[in-house]
C-alpha cells in the first residue's frame, strides 16, 4: 500500500534548479510513482494546473498536469507525463500565465495553440495525444521547466522590463543558489 501523498516544497526564482535541463527517466518504479503521487497532490494544494518535477527540485523528466480541475464542476484528472516531447505544433494563441514559482508574477506569453505531445505513462506505456487551447499551453509551460525555462524568459523586452522589480524581490530571497518556500 503507498503511503499517503506528501506536499513538497515548491522552489521559487532564483533557485539554481529551475535553470537545469533536466535528466530523462530510465526505469518507472515504486519511487517515481510515489513521487508522481506527491507531485499530483502538491500540484492541487498549490492550486496550479500543472506541476513540473524541477519545480518541487528533482531534476528529472516528469510533470503533471490538469488544465480544467479548478472549472466549476470539473473533477480532477491529473495526468502524469513521463519523458514527454512536443512532436509537432501549429497556430498561435496570446494566454495570461503564471507560475508557483514566480508567486505574483503573471503576463501574457504566446505559444503555439495547437500540440501534439507524445509521454510514458506511470504503467510504462508510451502515449500520444493532440491538444489545443489551454491545455496545449498548460504542457508547454509545464515542458518549458524540464528545459530550464520560465514564461519569463518568452516575454518581449518591454513586458519583462515590467517584471523586473519583482523578479528582483524574489531572487533575493534565494540561499546558496536554493529558494524553497513552504507558505504558499
Amino acid at each position: 500500500m503507498s503511503p499517503e501523498p506528501r506536499l513538497l516544497p515548491v522552489r521559487i526564482y532564483g533557485d539554481n534548479v529551475l535553470r537545469l535541463k533536466a535528466e530523462e527517466v530510465s526505469r518507472i518504479n515504486e519511487e517515481l510513482r510515489e513521487f508522481a503521487a506527491d507531485l499530483v497532490h502538491t500540484m492541487y494544494k498549490r492550486d496550479g494546473v500543472g506541476l513540473a518535477a524541477p519545480q518541487v527540485g528533482s531534476s528529472i523528466r516528469v510533470i503533471a498536469v490538469d488544465p480544467h480541475w479548478s472549472r466549476d464542476g470539473m473533477a480532477r484528472e491529473p495526468v502524469v507525463m513521463i519523458n514527454p516531447v512536443i512532436e509537432a505544433n501549429s497556430g498561435e494563441t496570446e494566454t495570461e500565465e503564471g507560475c508557483i514559482s514566480l508567486p505574483g508574477i503573471f503576463a501574457y506569453v504566446v505559444r503555439p495553440s495547437v500540440i501534439t505531445v507524445s509521454y510514458t505513462d506511470l504503467q510504462g506505456e508510451r502515449q500520444r495525444m493532440e491538444l489545443s487551447g489551454y491545455p496545449a499551453v498548460v504542457i508547454q509551460h509545464e515542458i518549458d521547466h524540464l528545459d530550464g525555462i520560465l514564461f519569463i524568459d518568452r516575454l518581449g523586452t518591454i513586458a519583462r522590463l515590467k517584471q523586473k522589480l519583482k523578479l528582483k524581490e524574489l531572487a533575493r530571497t534565494t540561499v546558496d543558489g536554493e529558494n524553497i518556500r513552504t507558505d504558499l
